[in-house]
């Protein structure tokens, strides 16, 4: 009913998991990366309600982040996209990257982080050598952000935009072909690398995100020790597998019936391009109230803020879903 539900590729997963060659409109939310506290909190904050047959959908009730039990929304965990993708792709073996991956936290189009790109570059190169960096669709806008790594001998490749359907193939590829995954903090990429076996690493200094601070980064490190300190492949591994959903994972008649796909309906539909995007401007303008505990990093900012990158917000045509062959694709490299 969101634009959300399809960033990044992930209804396209689902799509092709659940036997479908067209993605349709979902009927709920769908959280789509992983949180450190509740998605209902993080990636559901515009939405204090939703039309009545809609769900929140999130990938795990085994995450270490939240408690289920103690939200203040029913949520319906199917598994993570990735792991969907994961498993389709499992006889795929991918050629050897030959490097290190590193996914470097972003910048949002409404939040800044504090962090200094060139600390981490240089540290990257003395501790992994020449990297691929693969940037955030929000830094590759900005010259910047590219320059940065270049002139740290790195090579920048990007998964695509955010409503490419082919966005998580290409970081599922990337990560099961790299030497290690690094990171500056504990992320979506990170745990995707560890559920693949791959080895990771995460150092630089704490990254500061908007109104939140350092609260996530401190946050990951008390509750996930195990991805900052030295440990087994298999325990990390078995960590993330929990983190996004594996024993939640779904056949694809269950899975079509959780996202409302086993039924045509015009409510997700009129949802999708009328009604999210009227919510969101409200709680956006402060008509709407927002969850109480919502987590949101853009807290202070003037609305006027959101009128920036007006067309970002705003629904368009659901993706494509791929043909199998062309599922873990080659990361683009971005113009100069």
């Amino acid at each position: 009913m969101d634009i959300q539900n399809h960033y990044y590729g992930h209804s396209t997963a689902l799509a092709l998991h659940a036997g479908l060659r067209a993605v349709r409109h979902i009927d709920g939310l769908l959280q789509h990366g992983w949180t450190v506290r509740s998605p209902s909190l993080v990636h559901f904050s515009d939405f204090a309600r939703l039309p009545g047959t809609a769900r929140r959908l999130v990938w795990s009730h085994a995450a270490r982040g939240w408690n289920p039990a103690e939200d203040p929304f029913e949520t319906t965990p199917i598994g993570s996209p990735f792991l969907y993708l994961s498993a389709l792709t499992a006889g795929r073996p991918v050629a050897p990257v030959g490097a290190a991956v590193a996914f470097p936290v972003h910048d949002t189009r409404l939040v800044k982080l504090a962090h200094d790109d060139a600390v981490l570059a240089r540290e990257l190169a003395e501790r992994d050598g020449p990297a691929v960096v693969c940037l955030h669709p929000e830094d590759l806008d900005r010259p910047e952000k590219r320059r940065v790594w270049i002139e740290n001998g790195h090579r920048v490749v990007s998964a695509g935009d955010r409503r490419d359907p082919q966005f998580l193939g290409r970081i599922l590829r990337l990560v099961r072909g790299a030497r290690r995954v690094v990171s500056n903090q504990l992320s979506t990429a990170v745990m995707y690398a560890a559920a693949e076996g791959t080895p990771i690493a995460i150092y630089g200094p704490d990254v500061t995100i908007g109104a939140l601070g350092t609260e996530v980064s401190r946050r990951t490190r008390e509750l996930w020790p195990e991805f900052h300190e030295d440990a087994d492949l298999e325990v990390r591994r078995a960590i993330a597998r929990l983190e996004l959903g594996h024993e939640h994972l779904l056949d694809p008649q269950t899975l079509r019936d959780a996202l409302g796909w086993d039924r045509r309906a015009a409510g997700p539909f009129l949802s999708y391009w009328a009604g999210a995007p009227v919510r969101k401007a409200g709680a956006v303008l402060g008509v709407v109230k927002r969850p109480e505990g919502s987590q949101d990093a853009g807290a202070g900012l003037s609305p006027l803020a959101f009128l920036r990158h007006p067309l970002s917000h705003l629904p368009g045509a659901l993706p494509r879903v791929p043909d199998s062959d062309a599922l873990l694709q080659e990361p683009l490299v971005p113009a100069r």
